[in-house]
């Protein structure tokens, strides 16, 4: 429980509190904006709006979304995420207010001391707002992992669908050169909706033509050490390991 003189303490900031200037206020005051994903409107400090705009940008980034659907979880996630980390911040927040407590029973010659035992008070005392702190985490934590899994299942559908059209445009592709047919790629999309340029889908079939030539090159040669530099910091190759290394080019 605090103390009188605590609570007098409280009353007495509480009634100091808030900015008083013009200038004050306006540092204080909220920005807020319709968000582009989810079309809610967001209301943030001025100063903490373009760190959170940032921060579900770079989120949303390295998720890669593709979709509208992809879209919206990875938004979900940059969201929850944000919220998580917010909720992180609350919790040392509160534990430092407690490691600054003047009124400790108990105190003692060493700093540390005296803000590790404030900080003992401020879990004690707030029990039960480091216990919903706790399970807001928890929930987030899932809320990501399922909004995650989610993603990653549509992602690796949408890929497979992708490469399952462009294998199919390869082979029309490839039908018409040993025909010696031009080919140009058709503007209708393809069985999963796919839709590629000519140049696409030529520089797909070189490439995989490539790599055919390139296996076929490996399996009939005599297996050879093909970069000896990349042993120079391990161990040495062993006599008659059947290795041969390739001469300097």
């Amino acid at each position: 429980m605090a103390s009188d003189r605590q609570i007098a303490a409280n009353r007495s900031n509480g009634a100091k509190g808030g900015p008083k200037t013009e200038t004050g206020k306006l540092k204080t005051r909220c920005n807020a904006r319709r968000d582009g994903i989810t079309g809610q409107v967001i209301t943030l400090p001025e100063s903490e709006l373009p760190i959170f705009d940032s921060f579900k940008r770079k989120i949303v980034a390295d998720l890669k979304p593709e979709t509208t659907f992809e879209t919206v979880l990875a938004d979900g996630i940059a969201w929850d995420t944000w919220r998580l980390n917010t909720a992180r911040a609350v919790e040392m927040n509160l534990l430092t207010i407690g490691a600054q407590n003047a009124d400790l029973e108990i105190t003692s010659d060493n700093p540390q001391i005296d803000a590790a035992m404030g900080q003992a008070v401020a879990c004690r005392d707030k029990s039960k707002d480091f216990a919903r702190l706790s399970l807001q985490e928890q929930r987030l934590k899932s809320s990501i992992r399922k909004d995650l899994a989610t993603l990653r299942s549509l992602q690796a559908e949408r890929k497979q669908q992708y490469q399952q059209d462009l294998e199919d445009e390869m082979l029309r592709a490839q039908a018409h050169d040993f025909n010696e047919i031009p080919y140009a790629a058709p503007n209708v999309p393809g069985k999963f909706g796919s839709v590629f340029s000519t140049s696409q889908v030529k520089a797909a079939v070189n490439r995989k033509t490539m790599l055919v030539e390139a296996n076929r090159t490996v399996i009939h040669s005599k297996h050879r050490l093909q970069y000896p530099g990349a042993w120079e910091n391990q161990d040495p190759i062993k006599p008659n390991s059947g290795l041969r290394v390739a001469s300097a080019a």
